[in-house]
C-alpha cells in the first residue's frame, strides 16, 4: 500500500473514530466535553502550526487570539444577550480585530524578536482583561450561559453530546481547508518563506504580505477555538490570554508534530487526555507531563506523527531504490 493511500485510511478510520467518541469515552472514563476540548484545543494548534510549522515564525503568543474569541462570545452573551452562533463569530471579528491591531508590528521582525512581540501583545490583552474587573470579571472570570439554538420554531438546547458534534464538524471543516491551504500556492510560498526568505524576495514576492494573510488566518483558527472553547465551559478568564496558554498550543504542535496537517490532533490528544487521567493521579501533572515532553522531544524530534511521517518516507524510498536497482540489474544480465 503507497504512503498516500495508507494516510487516507488512516484520515478516515480517525473520522470514523471520532464520529463515535461520545460512545466510546465513557467506556475509558473520558467526559464528552473533555474530548470537545481535544478537538478545540487542536483547531487553535493548527494556528500555530501555519505560522510556526510552516512559515517558520516562533508564533508564542497565539493565545492572545484564543482569549480573545473567548472573551468576544462571553461578553456578547452576557451583556447583549447574543444568539449561539452569533456570539461565535463575535469572537472571531475579536480575535481578528486583534490580529489588525498588532499584525503591523510584527511583519518585520523575524526570529525570536516575533515570538517575543506576539508573547509582550498577548500579556497585554491580558492585563487588560485583569484589570477591567467591571466588564471582565477580573481575576476570576465571568460565568454566562450557553445560549439556546432557535431554528424556526423548534428551540434546541445545546447539551455536552450535540456541542460535542458541533465540535466534530467545525474541527473537520478547519481541518479540510487548512489542508488546502497549506497545498494551495499560497501555502507552498509560506514554506519557501521559510526555507529562503531572501530568495523569496529575489522572485518579486513581498514576503511581509504573506506573512500577514498567514497571521489572519491564524487568528481566525485561535479565535474559533476561543470562542467555542468559552461556549463549551461557560466561562472566559484571563489566563486563557497568558502566555502559559499558548506554550501549551506550541506544546501541543511539538507533541503531535509541526509541519503536519495532523499533528495539532495527535499534540492535543496527548496533552489533554495525559492531563485529565495523570492529574487524576497526581496534583504534581504538570512535572510527569514535562518529562513526558522530554521524552517526545529526544525520541521523536519531528514530533509523534512527523517522526512516524519521516520514517515511513525513508521505508518507501529505499523499497523505491532497491526496484530501481533490481530492475537495472535484470537489464544489464545477459539472457
Amino acid at each position: 500500500m503507497s504512503l498516500q493511500r495508507l494516510g487516507l485510511v488512516a484520515s478516515l478510520a480517525v473520522a470514523v473514530l471520532l464520529l463515535f467518541a461520545p460512545q466510546i469515552g465513557p467506556l475509558i472514563h473520558l467526559d464528552t466535553s473533555i474530548v470537545s476540548e481535544v478537538l478545540l484545543f487542536a483547531i487553535a494548534a493548527m494556528s500555530v502550526n501555519l505560522l510556526l510549522g510552516y512559515t517558520g515564525l516562533p508564533a508564542f503568543g497565539n493565545a492572545a487570539f484564543f482569549g480573545l474569541g473567548s472573551y468576544g462570545a462571553g461578553l456578547s452573551i452576557h451583556y447583549f444577550n447574543a444568539g449561539f452562533f452569533l456570539a461565535i463569530v463575535i469572537g472571531i471579528a475579536a480575535a481578528l480585530l486583534g490580529a489588525l491591531l498588532i499584525g503591523p508590528f510584527l511583519l518585520r521582525r523575524r526570529g525570536i524578536y516575533f515570538g517575543l512581540l506576539t508573547i509582550a501583545f498577548g500579556q497585554v490583552f491580558y492585563f487588560i482583561a485583569y484589570r477591567m474587573t467591571n466588564i471582565t470579571g477580573g481575576e476570576d472570570g465571568m460565568n454566562f450561559p450557553r445560549p439556546l439554538v432557535h431554528l424556526g420554531g423548534t428551540t434546541i438546547k445545546i447539551d455536552d453530546v450535540i456541542f460535542y458534534y458541533l465540535s466534530y464538524v467545525v474541527f473537520f471543516i478547519a481541518l479540510i481547508a487548512f489542508w488546502y491551504l497549506v497545498r494551495s500556492p499560497f501555502g507552498h510560498t509560506l514554506i519557501a518563506i521559510k526555507q529562503n526568505e531572501v530568495r523569496v524576495r529575489y522572485l518579486g514576492l513581498n514576503s511581509d504580505r504573506f506573512i500577514f494573510v498567514a497571521l489572519i488566518v491564524a487568528a481566525l483558527y485561535a479565535g474559533l477555538a476561543g470562542a467555542l472553547y468559552g461556549l463549551l465551559i461557560m466561562f472566559t478568564f484571563p489566563l486563557a490570554l497568558d502566555w502559559h496558554q499558548s506554550g501549551d498550543f506550541v506544546l501541543m504542535l511539538i507533541l503531535g508534530g509541526q509541519g503536519s496537517v495532523w499533528g495539532p490532533l495527535v499534540g492535543a490528544l496527548i496533552y489533554v487526555v495525559g492531563k485529565d487521567i495523570i492529574s487524576t493521579i497526581t496534583p504534581a501533572w504538570q512535572i510527569f507531563l514535562g518529562g513526558l515532553f522530554i521524552a517526545c522531544v529526544l525520541g521523536f524530534p519531528k514530533g509523534l506523527l512527523g517522526t512516524t511521517i519521516s520514517a515511513l518516507l525513508a521505508r518507501e524510498r529505499e523499497s523505491d531504490d532497491s526496484a530501481e536497482a533490481a530492475a537495472a540489474l535484470e537489464i544489464s544480465v545477459p539472457r
